[in-house]
């Protein structure tokens, strides 16, 4: 399951020495000023989802799932993730459809979708992070 500070949107190094108060540390899980989070998408392909390990949420609100199934109900959900959140995990195709495979302290969460189309989306929920 996410920690409950990740399904707040707080920083679980919140508290600790280095952070204050219980923002995000930008390197860790939230980035963005406050614009449009679409102008982040870029046209990548499948080595970025093969290489990439950390993710920029685009979209208001994508859910982590137990399974990379687009047609499960929502109140299945694990946990919710922001736009603007930075989450780590594997990318790989299932059934057809981009998935992200996401990881909390080395440990397999959920399922986050990527494919928009999956759903009726014209439009892609993560972009991978450089670097």
């Amino acid at each position: 399951k996410c920690a409950p500070s990740f399904a707040l949107g707080r920083c679980p190094l919140a508290g600790r020495r280095g952070f204050q108060g219980g923002a995000m540390p930008a390197a860790v899980g939230r980035i963005g000023g406050g614009g449009p989070l679409e102008e982040w998408a870029t046209n990548w392909g499948d080595e970025a989802l093969r290489l990439c390990k950390h993710w920029l949420v685009l979209e208001p609100l994508v859910y982590v799932m137990p399974k990379a199934d687009p047609k499960q109900p929502a109140h299945v959900r694990i946990c919710v993730k922001g736009a603007g959140e930075i989450v780590e995990g594997d990318g790989s195709y299932v059934d057809g459809w981009r998935w992200l495979l996401m990881k909390q302290d080395g440990k397999e969460v959920g399922w986050i979708l990527i494919d928009g189309k999956a759903v009726g989306a014209s439009r892609r929920f993560l972009e991978p992070v450089p670097g």
